[in-house]
């Protein structure tokens, strides 16, 4: 709490001053994205201020988005960017020219497989075919973007399980490495919680909002050639649905 300051001999209003110091603390670094702030009732008997004026800050703050409360939990730096997209996009950072320089891939697992049906049915390969499997985040400012399970059919794919190539999206993975065109990305949308490994991956609590989005990449002739499940954080996250109604 060593970042709060009140100076009760300043016209400036006490609950200015404690809002001013905790945003001076969230940009300076000294509080982060997730840190847990303290009660308004340890802030009125640290400073001997009213409970009025600390509700007053707490509240002009989550106003702000600079932070946000939980029930049960507390009160928790929350000063993050929210990134916005259609459903229809779901890639389209990837589509950036300047991909490799704003943002951060990090593999944390890779992996062949031949004995899980509900991806080889997603693959459309048979029982007996194997599939790459990679998991990543890529970042934006070492902030996680996205979780992302990556789902290859190897037959599609012959180098990948000697030689995963770094640093690369998956677009330029399909497309540039291995050289197959992608005709359309089928997309299914849905909420789900947020399980603790994947909490700890994407920089949030536990059982908080996670848009789930699954996509089918086909190639031009008309194969699955790859199966991505896209974890976004839901707070920071939102997307567009566009409906096309039949005529």
């Amino acid at each position: 709490m060593d970042y709060i300051f009140i100076d009760k001999t300043i016209k400036t209003s006490i609950y200015k001053q404690i809002a001013l110091s905790i945003l001076d603390a969230i940009d300076s670094g000294r509080l982060t994205y997730n840190d847990k702030l303290p009660t308004e009732k340890e802030i009125c008997e640290v400073f001997d201020v009213s409970q009025t004026a600390v509700k007053m800050a707490y509240q002009q703050l989550i106003d702000q988005n600079k932070i946000k409360r939980i029930k049960g939990k507390g009160t928790f730096v929350t000063n993050r960017h929210v990134y916005h997209q259609e459903v229809a996009n779901v890639f389209s950072f990837e589509m950036d020219p300047d991909f490799l320089t704003k943002y951060q891939i990090q593999d944390i697992m890779f992996d062949c497989i031949d004995d899980e049906y509900m991806i080889q049915r997603m693959l459309k390969i048979s029982r007996e075919e194997s599939f790459c499997v990679i998991h990543r985040i890529i970042k934006q400012n070492q902030i996680p973007l996205v979780y992302q399970h990556i789902y290859l059919p190897e037959k599609h794919y012959p180098k990948l399980k000697k030689n995963l190539p770094v640093n690369v999206g998956i677009f330029s993975l399909i497309q540039g490495v291995y050289h197959h065109k992608i005709d359309h990305i089928q997309n299914t949308f849905s909420p789900t919680l947020a399980s603790t490994a994947e909490a700890q991956l994407l920089h949030i609590l536990p059982g908080e909002a996670v848009y789930l989005i699954r996509s089918q990449i086909y190639d031009d002739k008309q194969c699955v050639i790859g199966y991505v499940v896209n974890y976004f954080p839901g707070e920071f996250s939102s997307f567009e649905v566009t409906v096309h109604a039949k005529p």
